[in-house]
């Protein structure tokens, strides 16, 4: 089974078939590419002064025209950043029976190591990415059944996903006020199931023809993303067809609405789409800690937002519900034979 795992049987000459991507979907020569979008870089430090007004405006304005914005001086450590991306990297690096261990499919066990998407075997193109997802929530009920390799990993990414945990909740009071609803409203079942999901992409021979992971949108109401160490770009944005490269900074991070916030808005928060591609010559890892409903949970445009002149534009469903429609590439609205793809997957 191991075997599946891109780093396992790279030759750092060859992209297999199955992992080329037609002609006019593939990212081509442009790998790095530069547009006038601007991802914002909003600073968090200033929310507890006198500039707040200015700071919450400047992230409402960001999560209306684009979806996405970075954060610095957000209160997360640049130490604890480091370790947790040391942790990540050195998992990576396990030797080949510590991470088989580990190895599945389910979306429904605590921690899973897989490659390409859950639905690997059904793929007819795979993604260029060895990835493993991990809960943490409850937390307590979570560590337990994490990797106890490298040294320190459960005490590391416990101090994360709390610090994690702890800045999203404060990002999304800033939106809830920004947005005129009751302070807590994004609080509980709304944004309660926090996961990471760890990306790997391995070198490869040929970044043109393939991708770490195409165009998407996320399917949380919120994610933070932290980029690897070093200057290797791969993350990507995407606007009315350009995607803009947004270059890693060590103490930034991305922070990227999903499609819940853009349903519980009533569409006037936009969810961001993005992807990412692979480099040639270095390794890279990307760690998404994602801010998620309940499956119960009822996911709906806030009542206080709808008004004769703006009726709801989303169909009331369960957390579990939207997610059986997102897995089949589809967002409900309204109508509910009135469907819009939300991202494509060459299958």
């Amino acid at each position: 089974m191991e075997k599946l795992f891109v780093s396992s049987w790279c030759d750092g000459e060859t992209v297999p078939e199955n992992y080329v991507f037609p002609p006019g979907l593939r990212p081509g020569d442009n790998l790095y590419p530069k547009s006038d979008i601007v991802v914002p870089i909003i600073d968090l430090g200033k929310l507890h002064g006198s500039d707040r007004s200015s700071i919450v405006t400047q992230i409402m304005e960001a999560c209306k025209e684009f979806g996405v914005f970075q954060v610095i001086n957000h209160g997360v450590s640049r130490e604890t950043m480091d370790e947790t991306r040391r942790m990540f990297s050195e998992f990576f690096k396990l030797p080949v029976e510590d991470k088989s261990k580990l190895i599945s499919w389910d979306q429904d066990i605590v921690f899973g190591l897989f490659t390409s998407n859950y639905n690997y075997h059904e793929e007819k193109i795979h993604y260029w990415r060895d990835v493993f997802t991990q809960k943490c929530h409850p937390l307590d009920e979570c560590i337990p059944y994490w990797p106890q390799k490298p040294d320190g990993y459960r005490e590391i990414i416990k101090e994360y996903s709390v610090n994690m945990t702890e800045l999203g909740s404060r990002i999304l009071e800033v939106i809830s006020e920004g947005l005129g609803i009751e302070p807590g409203y994004f609080g509980k079942e709304l944004s309660q199931d926090t996961k990471v999901t760890v990306n790997h992409y391995p070198p490869c021979p040929d970044p043109s023809l393939t991708f770490g992971t195409s165009k998407h949108n996320d399917s949380s109401l919120l994610t933070i993303l932290m980029q690897g160490h070093g200057n290797v770009s791969g993350l990507q944005y995407c606007q009315d067809g350009q995607c803009t490269t947004v270059d890693p900074s060590p103490d930034a991070l991305v922070v990227f609405l999903g499609h819940i916030m853009k349903i519980v808005s009533n569409g006037k928060l936009k969810t961001a789409e993005h992807q990412s591609v692979t480099n040639k010559n270095e390794a890279r890892e990307s760690s998404a800690f994602f801010m998620s409903p309940t499956k119960d949970c009822v996911i709906e445009p806030v009542k206080a937002l709808i008004t004769p002149e703006n009726p709801p534009l989303f169909k009331s469903l369960t957390f579990k519900e939207f997610m059986k429609a997102h897995n089949a590439n589809r967002i409900i609205k309204e109508n509910p034979n009135d469907v819009v793809k939300t991202f494509i997957i060459e299958a």
